[in-house]
């Protein structure tokens, strides 16, 4: 594990300067958020007093909810959705956003800065609702606030910070975080980190922001929570940093941004998915933002374009001459174009290399135009820049000659599209030794001199045919994967269906009491409060006689939105049955529960039912019980919450009890 933050250098800054701080109405959320008791009703009154947050929170919550989920179209349901701490950070993060768009660093492009923060918040967003890292809601804000340390130095020394940044353009080789390091005594990640432990956030989402700019001094455990949070982090900077890159460097770019999202367990097109969504909510949150939206690559094309193979290989032609270090294996992904189901009898490219006249005649006449588009480079020195260009699909190598040996073939064969290349060594002669060196380099197939017009054609053929079920294999494979895909999503709406009332909306019994065992089992545990309320509406019988049972549906629906918002952010309500509540509480021991409970009475009191005609009064009655070791089961505590109930029923309804 990684050693604690030194915060010795940051408190001296914090004391002699001004860190950026939010301000306004931001101010007053985050201090109301970080109150066990608020209510979501009164946290959502202070919120809508920023009407530009309001935007940007709701916008925020039908990202986590994604596009299949209900769209969140008020303050309330934005709140139920994200949560006090989510709603904590992104009020802080936003109110920065909109208050440090300038400064004083000349050479700081705080522009380009906010708009690859959100890029990056956008992309941490994605990849939390795929890899499940961390809820989706935390992954935006700490994307928005990865960076904050370079904020921060730009702002408290903006004539230092800006030298730092000149320097860092001028030479690609110097590296930024140690310009820092001698210049301010710490770097921007280290700083950024020690901001977002001061302003409250938990140490498992800030020490990976610490970390992903220099991941190979973290120390997190394999397969930690830390380490795909970090992993993530380095993926969503490289996607803000194609996303703003030039067109010229998307070729360069991309390459490491498959590895990175291969690592993480991404096929290829579902990546390719996920780029494209953010793409399109980019869009909507540049003129959310009023950020400079610009026009975004479009990640489905430029993965087509530029395959991973040409990077590879230019570089093997580049360190060829040089210390020759054969580049590392890049992770496999499925075959180009095979995801449409690319038909069989399409011409293949057939790339000839090092083969004398003669030859590369006979290797032209042996074969069908339909089935081969034959290329041709007589020159081997040149085969890596033909490979890049041409990108074929099969080969034939003259594999006595130096460049076309075996250090090309490795190369080839460590890159994703090389992998895939069928490969025909054409050898000098009949040997043993030379057969096996070839196919151990990774030749296919071979061809003897002098060539025989039959075999050439059988043996490409053979290569044609392979290829053709690789490609029905891959395309088979991507259809299962996209089958298990939907599946996966119709038994989560089955599940959320299973456990949601379908009337109020609420978890419903089924949910109520799994959710009460993982509390109860917490609670004998960790030796943890935990208390339960049973909600009886009052007369409700005689709602349904006087008005009908449609009625009793509508005052059903809006009771469970009254006592929704005046809940605390942990306390769940669930209907349980036809006019019964259960709240469980979490942490909350009988006074607190009781306060809440007469919190849950007052707001039915207050409601009057819309019902398109009269307005109806409604009033319920609320037992309390709390956990104690007399209590063996959950049902015991359950049923003693429902017993003050009757009994609060007994004493004239619309009232608290708590029968221990």
């Amino acid at each position: 594990m990684p050693q604690p933050i030194d915060m010795k250098r940051f408190e001296q800054l914090k004391a002699a300067s001004e860190l950026p701080s939010p301000r306004g109405v931001a101010i007053a959320i985050i201090r109301l958020a970080q109150s066990p008791d608020v209510s979501m009703g009164e946290l959502g009154r202070v919120i809508k007093g920023d009407p530009a947050f309001v935007g940007r929170l709701i916008k925020a919550a039908n990202g986590v909810v994604g596009e299949n989920g209900r769209s969140v179209v008020s303050v309330q349901d934005a709140l139920m959705v994200l949560g006090l701490p989510a709603v904590r950070a992104m009020a802080l993060g936003f109110s920065l956003l909109s208050n440090y768009r300038k400064g004083a660093c000349a050479a700081f492009d705080y522009a380009r800065f906010w708009t690859s923060s959100v890029l990056m918040a956008l992309s941490m967003q994605a990849l939390a609702r795929r890899l499940r890292v961390i809820p989706a809601d935390d992954a935006f804000s700490v994307g928005l606030l990865a960076r904050i340390g370079e904020l921060a130095l730009a702002t408290i020394y903006p004539a230092d910070f800006g030298l730092v940044l000149r320097k860092v353009a001028a030479s690609p080789d110097a590296r930024q975080l140690d310009l820092e390091q001698a210049a301010f005594a710490l770097t921007h990640c280290e700083l950024g980190a020690a901001m977002l432990s001061d302003w409250g956030i938990p140490a498992q989402l800030y020490n990976p922001v610490r970390f992903f700019e220099m991941p190979e001094y973290a120390g997190f455990a394999e397969g930690s929570r830390e380490a795909g949070l970090m992993q993530c982090l380095v993926l969503s900077r490289a996607i803000a940093q194609l996303c703003l890159a030039p067109e010229s460097e998307h070729a360069r770019l991309i390459v490491p941004m498959l590895r990175l999202s291969s690592r993480l367990g991404l096929e290829r097109g579902e990546f390719v998915m996920l780029c494209e969504r953010v793409g399109r909510d980019w869009g909507e949150w540049a003129k959310l933002l009023q950020l400079d939206g610009g026009r975004l690559p479009t990640f489905t094309a430029l993965v087509a374009e530029e395959e991973t193979v040409p990077a590879v290989l230019a570089a093997e032609g580049e360190t060829r001459q040089g210390a020759g270090a054969t580049p590392a294996p890049l992770p496999a992904m499925p075959l180009a174009g095979t995801a449409q189901g690319a038909p069989a009898d399409e011409p293949m490219r057939l790339l000839v290399v090092g083969v004398t006249g003669a030859e590369r005649a006979l290797v032209c006449e042996a074969l069908d135009p339909s089935e081969f588009v034959v290329l041709e480079e007589p020159d081997c020195s040149l085969a890596v820049d033909r490979v890049i260009d041409l990108q074929p699909q099969l080969m034939v190598l003259n594999w006595g000659c130096e460049h076309c040996g075996q250090t090309f073939i490795q190369a080839l064969r460590s890159a994703r599209f090389g992998r895939s290349i069928y490969v025909l060594g054409l050898l000098d002669r009949d040997d043993e030794g030379l057969l096996l060196e070839a196919t151990a380099a990774g030749v296919d197939d071979v061809l003897v001199r002098p060539l025989q017009r039959n075999a050439v054609t059988v043996r490409l053929r053979a290569g044609r045919r392979t290829l053709g079920l690789q490609r029905q294999l891959e395309y088979e494979r991507e259809e299962l994967r996209h089958f298990a895909a939907e599946l996966s999503i119709s038994n989560r709406r089955l599940a959320e269906a299973a456990m949601t009332d379908p009337l109020t909306g609420l978890p419903n019994r089924r949910y109520a009491m799994d959710r009460m065992e993982m509390e109860w089992a917490a609670c004998k545990r960790h030796d943890r409060p935990l208390s339960v309320m049973v909600v009886d509406l009052d007369n409700f019988k005689v709602v349904n006689d006087l008005h009908g049972h449609d009625i009793g549906d509508m005052v059903l629906r809006q009771l469970a939105d009254a006592l929704r918002k005046v809940l605390r952010a942990q306390d769940v309500v669930c209907r349980t049955g036809g006019d019964e509540f259960l709240v469980i509480c979490p942490d909350s021991d009988l006074p607190q529960a009781i306060a809440c409970a007469e919190r849950l009475r007052a707001a039915a009191d207050e409601l009057r039912v819309e019902t398109g005609g009269p307005e109806l009064d409604v009033s319920v009655s609320v037992g309390v019980a709390t956990y104690d070791p007399s209590l063996t089961t959950m049902a015991e505590l359950i049923k003693l919450a429902d017993r003050a109930a009757f009994l609060a029923k007994g004493q004239g309804r619309n009232r608290v009890v708590a029968s221990q």
